[in-house]
């Protein structure tokens, strides 16, 4: 396949930045401000998720049948931790501009950008302020055709803790999260949410381990309303009340547990039959019994956004574990197998449907690398299978990728 002009004028960087993990380190841990460039590259064997039983011919819109397809990125960045007194604030950012080798109608500019104000008043109050910004190209594994979303989110936080005794502190927070879809079939989706938080830790003498209790609010509300044939208009909003058990705790230096576990009820005013009651919560486990090796797990159980006729959020559980391995202190290996449940619920019942809920089971492996030649240089690449089954017809696929990245640090 002959290399477009794109990628052409990419070539002149890509050679640079591997002549930089030549040259001299310069970058030191202790930095303060750190401009950093990168490139990426991206391999996707079935770029929209289809379904292997659906013939090519019946997909209009790949090209010359093809599923898979490459993408060079060229990334910059900088991040920053300034400390003023006892305040401390930070900026992590970064931008890459994707370019498609095939289906370059998805070309897009991702960026993140996250800028955050650690405070401390008096020996007894702290916490932090921020805003953050993301721009991705929304994923094709539940759309399974070719339209170029690109997804924009904005939160705007913060969060305030107060020493009641040494040992005990409450916390406040609140955050603003909205998100906006750029193609018309989702907009529908876009939404507002508004969190609310408040809790207690208990401290271990000394330590940073602590138990807590946590009360979360959301209130969810979506700007556009979905059209439904013969109802007109329905409403998605909803309010979310989570009471859980936090934990993150250190064992002897070899292991540690952290997450939450609670109980969440989610109501929806105008379609109590999406209504949702039950367990959610994520705990993870790491376990290191020695420098070099350790093992990490996690069990969840959570509900997250979808919303279509008959669906208005998926309920996700299961299971994720993995090695981590350091060969030296240039070389790291990292393995991981997770295991999901995804159960569609919320249906209103305006689609008179025979079908069952629809539940998908996702299993994904991947193995990486990090290598790190020099201080300021960071190599990466990882390979990945994914595979979903489903009691849907056409909802199946199988997905292999292959990432690799370089960072220069300046």
């Amino acid at each position: 396949m002959a290399i477009s002009l794109s990628w052409r004028r990419y070539a002149a960087p890509c050679v640079l930045l591997s002549v930089a993990v030549a040259g001299p380190a310069r970058a030191l841990d202790g930095d303060r401000i750190r401009p950093n460039v990168g490139a990426t590259y991206t391999y996707v064997s079935n770029l929209f998720y289809l379904d292997d039983s659906i013939p090519t011919q019946n997909l209009p819109f790949l090209k010359d049948g093809q599923k898979n397809d490459q993408i060079l990125g060229l990334r910059a960045g900088l991040d920053a931790d300034i400390q003023v007194s006892r305040q401390v604030f930070r900026l992590r950012s970064s931008v890459t501009d994707n370019r498609y080798a095939t289906y370059d109608n998805l070309d897009y500019v991702s960026y993140n950008v996250r800028g955050a104000w650690d405070w401390m008043v008096g020996p007894d109050w702290d916490g932090d302020v921020g805003i953050s910004q993301a721009q991705v190209l929304g994923s094709f594994a539940d759309i399974n055709f070719n339209v170029r979303n690109v997804r924009k989110t904005q939160e705007l936080f913060a969060s305030g803790m107060y020493r009641l005794t040494p040992d005990w502190k409450l916390r406040a927070a609140m955050r603003r999260l909205t998100l906006d879809n750029s193609a018309a079939a989702f907009t529908s989706t876009d939404r507002e949410d508004m969190y609310y938080e408040l809790g207690s830790r208990y401290y271990s003498k000394g330590r940073d381990n602590y138990l807590g209790l946590n009360l979360r609010v959301i209130d969810g509300t979506f700007p556009n309303r979905e059209v439904v044939p013969g109802v007109s208009t329905i409403d998605n909003s909803y309010r979310q009340y989570t009471l859980e058990g936090v934990v993150d705790w250190r064992y002897s230096g070899l292991s540690q547990i952290s997450g939450s576990l609670g109980w969440t009820n989610r109501l929806h005013e105008q379609l109590p039959e999406r209504d949702f009651s039950g367990v959610t919560g994520r705990l993870s486990g790491l376990y290191s019994p020695s420098g070099t090796l350790g093992f990490n797990a996690a069990v969840f159980r959570e509900i997250g956004g979808f919303d279509d006729v008959t669906s208005s959020y998926i309920l996700t559980q299961g299971v994720q574990f993995g090695p981590n391995y350091i060969y030296s202190d240039k070389l790291t290996f990292q393995a991981s197998y997770s295991y999901r449940n995804r159960k569609f619920l919320g249906d209103p019942g305006f689609v008179l449907t025979s079908l069952p809920v629809r539940v998908d089971d996702v299993q994904s492996l991947s193995a990486s690398a990090i290598w790190s030649p020099r201080r300021n240089v960071q190599v990466n690449a990882t390979l990945s299978y994914d595979t979903r089954t489903s009691n849907r017809q056409f909802r199946e696929y199988n997905v292999t990728t292959f990432f690799t990245a370089v960072q220069l640090t300046f």
